[in-house]
């Protein structure tokens, strides 16, 4: 548990890292995704001579690869968001991905809708109404959207992953897909955002370590912590530990830069947070 705390409030300083970071949004995705992928390299390598497997068994499976695809769309959509709409926006739009998944698991893994979903579904879409509501400019309106996509691009790394376990032995000895599908993501992103990388340089020296700090640790390291925690405690509790994020998000860019979210995001993002707990609450326990 302390594990995913720690996953949480690290995760939770993105939106401050982006905000502050003075580049453009598609340079900032890319080299915090290339610092990250130092971390998760180097806990892939120590896992392959602890344990004995091969990262190259995992790369074959195509599901790895549309998972790392989805993920470098959250990545490159989550930081252009943040710079066109308020953090609190950003990050508690694309806490919507629970409701994609169950949208993408009906046609993609045949996996039913329940009456408990369609309610989720409809309250999220509600909350999500809220955010639009306020007065808000054409690059509020389309940072609010961008947020909307990251969700989409998250909520199909969970299925991705549903769907790659199914194609494995279920006793084990296949490698671990999650993190290798995270540092697949990380790659595919730093590779796409690469030209921009380079219109972008020279990066000022302060906005070049504060993304260092963000790849090496609010996305390597966290990761890596999520990974530990997430397999030694229950699906309900990863959820609602990992809601530390949206909340603490925006708290760290009001602190920071003084910006301040509409009421009406506000009320939207406590619904959309108290729906997502609702459902998760009643998931069946093996979920």
């Amino acid at each position: 548990m302390a594990c995913i705390v720690a996953a949480a409030v690290l995760w939770s300083l993105g939106g401050v890292g982006i905000k502050s970071a003075q580049t453009y949004p598609l340079a900032i995705a890319g080299l915090r995704s290339l610092f990250a992928l130092t971390v998760l390299a180097i806990v892939l390598l120590w896992r392959m001579r602890r344990e004995d497997f091969l990262i190259r068994d995992t790369l074959r499976r195509r599901y790895v690869w549309w998972g790392a695809a989805g993920y470098a769309l959250t990545m490159v959509s989550f930081t252009w968001a943040n710079k066109l709409t308020t953090a609190a926006n950003a990050i508690l739009l694309q806490y919507t991905a629970p409701i994609f998944v169950a949208l993408l698991a009906r046609p993609l893994l045949d996996e039913p809708i329940t009456r408990r979903d369609r309610w989720a579904i409809g309250g999220c879409l509600f909350g999500m109404a809220w955010f639009f509501l306020g007065k808000l400019s054409w690059s509020g309106l389309t940072g609010n959207l961008l947020a909307i996509v990251a969700g989409i691009g998250f909520a199909s790394i969970a299925v991705c992953l549903r769907a790659d376990a199914r194609t494995q032995p279920p006793a084990g000895g296949s490698p671990p897909s999650s993190l290798v599908l995270i540092a697949l993501g990380n790659a595919v992103t730093a590779g796409l955002c690469a030209p921009v990388i380079v219109a972008a340089l020279p990066v000022p020296l302060p906005t070049l370590g504060l993304l260092a700090g963000l790849g090496i640790l609010q996305i390597g390291v966290a990761y890596v912590l999520f990974a530990m925690g997430v397999s030694r405690v229950s699906a309900l509790e990863s959820t609602l530990l990992a809601m530390l994020e949206p909340i603490l998000n925006p708290v760290w860019v009001a602190l920071v830069t003084g910006e301040r979210p509409a009421a009406t995001a506000l009320l939207g993002g406590a619904m959309v947070i108290g729906v997502i707990v609702w459902r998760q609450i009643g998931q069946p326990s093996a979920a």
